[in-house]
């Protein structure tokens, strides 16, 4: 198995990359966190972070299973990369050599790798989407807001992105939190699945 391990702290990618080439004849590693350094290995998996997962890594090598390292990311974290990326495996940090063996296997497999408490709660953001409230009485500016938080965009990337400013942005978040009775932007991401893939009735 060819594992390209790209992750945001070299020291930590050189010691997983070391960890597993010395398990003889499985793996096959190229250990980096600079993708471009990267020319003539084609990986069956990679493994990345928070910072180095870029939608550039799926198209350069599209048939890669790609496995997320995760380093404590809380719940809204998760879920929005798990809703914007296509990913195929997420792995603690805190888990066992052995776990961690068994996890890059099940994934080259085919099966998909996410811990139990990571399946509660993507569980519980898909009972949100059926009850979600209806979007009637939003605006559109309010829509768009909500579909850039479902993205994972922070408020001043949001008001980049529809040229308004910051307290703009604030304003329209906190009529949108009283509109629905809501107190935090993790419950505006079931809505902002539906309003990016509305049911067809």
């Amino acid at each position: 198995m060819n594992v390209l391990i790209n992750l945001s702290n070299l020291l930590i990618c050189e010691a997983l990359g070391g960890l597993l080439s010395r398990e003889r004849g499985e793996y096959i590693v190229f250990a980096t966190n600079k993708t471009d350094e990267v020319e003539h290995f084609i990986p069956d998996e990679i493994i990345v972070d928070s910072l180095t997962l870029k939608p550039k890594l799926a198209e350069r090598w599209p048939h890669a299973k790609v496995v997320f390292m995760d380093t404590g990311l809380n719940e809204e974290e998760i879920v929005n990369l798990l809703l914007n990326y296509r990913l195929d495996g997420i792995i603690k940090t805190n888990c066992n050599v052995n776990m961690f063996k068994k996890a890059l296997k099940a994934i080259y497999e085919g099966q998909i790798w996410i811990d139990n408490n990571r399946i509660k709660a993507l569980l519980k953001h898909a009972e949100s989407i059926a009850s979600a409230p209806p979007e009637s009485n939003l605006s559109k500016k309010e829509k768009e807001i909500i579909m850039l938080i479902g993205k994972g965009q922070k408020n001043r990337e949001i008001a980049m992105a529809l040229n308004i400013s910051e307290q703009t942005v604030k304003s329209h978040i906190s009529r949108i939190f009283k509109k629905k009775n809501i107190s935090c932007r993790s419950q505006l991401v079931p809505l902002a699945m539906k309003l990016n893939f509305p049911v067809i009735e």
